[in-house]
């Protein structure tokens, strides 16, 4: 757990290591660390860690000289060569490329997805290792970069090895890009104090999402979805309450590995920008999850977008129906890409149809898009009213919880079950009267609903641009320590853990 003593030591231990003992070798530092850090988290494993990287890694060099091949050929041999020739030497070159690249991928993510189907497997036995969904998309998006000439491939291994084993992004995420962490794990770094507490600071903020609200939510809403006695107005009130839960647990550890990482002197990606203040379901994939939303849709969506079958079935179209030709390929794609991101999570009927269910929904969006804009002018309604956000904004979490139905109790029978006593047994006076026969009571609810107006005051402040770390830091210091010392005495009062307590494992630690 990244909120746990034993691994708390290790990053302090790891800090001083990095900063006063080991100073002019840092990266080394932190390469050992996560070494040893998952080596200790899943000894048995580490041999899936390790394929990957030296994959990965010689495949990369290998792309790259076959690159360097092609064009040191064409220039020895610009006088010689016809033009039909050197396109045939280009096309033999980049069907060994496309081949390697291939290959690799497929190795790579059928080890993934071995894990992934072992419901269907007669090894249903296997652990998902840590990390292995976040390392695969990260070496894989690695690879097609150099493949595409976006990036040069790192002649170090030691080097390349940090970067996909690197211990705080390899708990959860995010997706990182090798272009963005390959200069910030070689520079050389002297401590400080302000780097730290700001570090310090977003940890803190994420263990309070994740012990008061997500941990708390999660007793609740895991109460109500496995039974089958619950009243329809108290599943609604489950599954909303999930999507808090399930936000607050993951940003919650993202906030956690990105301060740790912070302290080092390292900036992870963003991954999460308020999802919440979404007025559409594509306007919320660009602020959940965001890593894996740009990789889906930089390695996936775009190459499929730019596709020569995507184009000719999109000039067919256009000649019966302009609109339909530019939405019906986007949104056959938008489908696909989603389909992936709910195989990414896992291949069950729950996150195939969670992936279905959002894809339909944004390609739906995309091909009645004149219908809507015809009804906003026919009731004068403004989009940009503050109404009508508000409206957009509700419509977009009903939406997404209608998704959240597919997996909250991961089987299809379980969402027909919730379905089912939704439509039959609703009862809307029993979420006031029944509520506390569920594992919380009203004063945890209580507990929950002041964590998410703080909560909700932050996100409203960083929405209209406030840095609320360099605001904290700009204030007198006995407001800062009193703050931090607040946050502290918070968490752990009301906090979900202790002996008696199991604590969760973050949701998206699975993945």
């Amino acid at each position: 757990m990244v909120y746990s003593f034993s691994f708390l030591l290790f990053v302090a231990v790891l800090l001083i290591a990095y900063y006063f003992v080991f100073k002019d070798h840092q990266w080394l530092v932190l390469l050992v660390g996560s070494l040893a850090f998952y080596l200790y988290m899943g000894r048995a494993y580490s041999v899936f860690l390790i394929v990957t990287t030296v994959m990965t890694y010689f495949g990369a060099i290998k792309l790259e000289g076959l690159s360097d091949f092609q064009k040191n050929s064409i220039k020895e041999n610009k006088e010689n060569w016809t033009k039909e020739e050197k396109k045939a030497f280009k096309t033999k070159v980049s069907k060994k490329k496309m081949l390697l690249l291939s290959m690799i991928a497929v190795v790579a993510f059928g080890m993934l997805m071995v894990f992934k189907c072992k419901k269907f497997l007669p090894f249903s036995w296997l652990i998902l290792p840590l990390g292995m969904s976040f390392y695969t998309f990260q070496s894989i998006g690695y690879l097609i970069d150099v493949y595409r000439g976006d990036v040069k491939a790192e002649r170090n291994f030691l080097h390349y090895a940090l970067f996909v084993s690197y211990f705080p992004q390899i708990i959860q995420g995010p997706i990182n890009r090798f272009d963005k962490l390959q200069h910030q794990f070689f520079q050389k770094r002297s401590f400080d104090f302000a780097q730290i507490r700001s570090g310090l600071w977003l940890f803190l903020w994420g263990l309070f999402k994740k012990l008061v609200i997500a941990d708390r939510l999660a007793l609740f809403v895991n109460n109500v979805t496995d039974r089958n006695d619950a009243p329809g107005s108290i599943v609604v009130a489950a599954v909303f309450l999930f999507n808090i839960e399930l936000y607050a647990d993951f940003s919650g550890g993202i906030d956690m590995v990105r301060g740790i990482s912070e302290m080092f002197g390292i900036t992870l990606a963003e991954n999460f920008k308020r999802p919440f203040f979404a007025t559409t379901i594509g306007d919320y994939w660009h602020r959940w999850h965001i890593s894996l939303s740009n990789w889906i849709r930089d390695y996936v969506f775009y190459p499929l977008a730019f596709s020569k079958t995507y184009a000719t079935a999109s000039s067919k179209l256009s000649k019966k129906n302009a609109h339909l030709g530019k939405t019906i390929p986007a949104g056959v794609v938008s489908v696909f890409t989603f389909l992936l991101i709910g195989i990414w999570h896992e291949i069950s009927f729950a996150y195939i149809a969670y992936g279905l269910w959002h894809g339909f929904v944004m390609a739906g969006a995309q091909i009645f898009e004149p219908l809507f804009g015809y009804l906003n002018r026919c009731f004068s309604l403004n989009k940009d009213s503050y109404a009508m956000k508000l409206f957009g904004r509700a419509r977009t979490w009903i939406l997404i919880s209608i998704g959240e139905m597919f997996t909250i109790t991961g089987s299809f029978a379980g969402f027909l079950r919730l379905f089912y006593q939704i439509i039959h047994d609703f009862k809307w006076h029993r979420v006031i009267t029944d509520i506390e026969l569920y594992s919380l009571t009203y004063k945890d609810f209580f507990v929950v609903g002041i964590g998410v107006i703080i909560w909700y005051v932050v996100s409203v402040r960083q929405e209209s641009g406030m840095q609320i770390r360099e605001h904290i830091a700009a204030q007198p210091w006995l407001f800062r320590y009193a703050l931090t010392a607040g946050v502290i005495m918070i968490t752990f009062i009301f906090g979900i853990y202790g002996s008696s307590y199991n604590a969760a494992d973050f949701i998206y630690g699975g993945f």
